[in-house]
């Protein structure tokens, strides 16, 4: 665990969640204080003396940190989870179990994060990295109707919660976290590595995590976000993308549209120009390290890219709340009517088809018989229905 002046209540919730929610399975707990300056780590030896606290001097960053905490596990399993989630009964016991099995080219299983913010949706089910180059969480925003209820292959974990193999921490390996990220993507750089080299992995969705979104960084600036995002996206696609072709485009358009928000828009100014002249600084470094990574390179990107198909992030993360419901809702019935959902499913999809349309007719309101369809559906369903109607009463 890492943390950065994370509330005592967030904090102490997610210790006890981990102290009472491991059942058989043998543990050890690192925590890796930031330079939090808040006196937390004196509070967490008083109350939880099991833990072991790791104090840094500077604000390392998240993946200078998780090395460090690295350094101390021997443990042949590393459980990855930020302060603000929390594990459900059974959960570690899940994940642990799903690893032994899953053969030992599986890096790691993601469990299915719910958010702890909003009853009833998605925070992630593993992560996807689509050909654009934007990684995100799998499933994020939508109601959690069971279409991510089977373990299935992904892109990618999420470091928010996450059991992996320590072993692939190691330099001949895997490796360690890339630490110029300093916040954001480390986890995807790090799984976009590990599949390269011929490791996947899977979901473990019976085994659930409460998240609440960014929430110790969503209380940031939102321009320093903004920066790191950008910044970090050019990047990991630079380190990490295999066709030169594709690295060159995607680092392109994003530049360009950089100076566009700052000579046109005239928004992030600062940060834009950041991103632009600290990124072409880095370029040397980066594609050195892009030839190492090349080398151990057994899978191509099409693998990783095939993950993302049919895949969207749902999630509005200035506002951090689910974003675009109808198209969200329309996603949601669509997977699951691909795993076997039933003529409810169908019809439901159907009738999300014609608001989305604008049908029924303007100024008509659906029937009694849609409106008693839309009854039967969970209340995260309902909820985003209303939603989706307030929004569009806005507009």
């Amino acid at each position: 665990m890492v943390n950065y002046r994370s509330p005592w209540k967030m904090l102490s919730d997610c210790l006890e969640s981990i102290i009472h929610n491991h059942g058989d399975i043998s543990c050890s707990i690192i925590l890796v204080d930031n330079a939090s300056g808040d006196g937390v780590t004196g509070r967490v030896r008083t109350h939880y003396p099991r833990v072991r606290v790791i104090e840094q001097e500077d604000n390392l960053g998240f993946a200078g940190a998780v090395n460090k905490g690295l350094r101390s596990a021997a443990a042949p399993y590393v459980l990855m989870l930020n302060t603000d989630a929390v594990l459900t009964g059974g959960a570690l016991e899940t994940m642990v179990s799903a690893l032994e099995t899953a053969g030992d080219d599986c890096a790691g299983v993601a469990p299915k994060m719910m958010s702890s913010s909003h009853p009833g949706i998605i925070d992630a089910v593993g992560i996807v990295v689509p050909p654009s180059g934007d990684p995100f969480n799998r499933g994020i925003g939508q109601c959690d109707l069971g279409q991510y209820d089977i373990s299935e292959e992904t892109a990618g974990v999420c470091f928010g919660a996450a059991l992996l193999r320590r072993s692939l921490f190691e330099a001949d390996e895997v490796g360690r976290l890339y630490e110029n990220y300093f916040l954001y993507f480390e986890d995807s750089d790090w799984c976009a590595r590990a599949l390269s080299r011929g490791y996947r992995f899977i979901t473990v969705p019976e085994a659930v995590v409460m998240h609440q979104h960014s929430g110790v960084t969503r209380h940031e600036s939102l321009e320093f976000k903004y920066y790191l995002i950008e910044l970090n996206t050019l990047v990991m696609v630079t380190r990490n993308f295999e066709s030169r072709v594709r690295t060159a485009r995607i680092a392109s358009s994003r530049c360009l549209r950089l100076l566009a928000r700052t000579i046109i828009r005239r928004r992030f100014v600062r940060a834009n120009i950041k991103v632009i002249t600290g990124y072409l600084g880095a370029l040397p470094r980066l594609l050195k390290e892009r030839r190492r990574l090349r080398s151990g390179r057994k899978v191509p990107d099409s693998v990783m890219f095939r993950m993302a198909e049919g895949e969207e992030a749902f999630f509005d993360t200035v506002v951090y709340r689910p974003d675009r419901c109808l198209d969200s809702l329309i996603s949601a019935y669509q997977r699951l009517l691909r795993l076997g959902g039933d003529d409810e499913h169908r019809r439901v999809l159907t009738a999300l088809y014609g608001m989305k349309s604008g049908k029924p007719a303007a100024g008509r309101e659906p029937d009694s018989q849609t409106l008693a369809l839309f009854q039967r559906q969970p209340p995260c369903v309902r909820n985003m229905l209303e939603q989706a109607a307030s929004e569009s009463t806005d507009s």
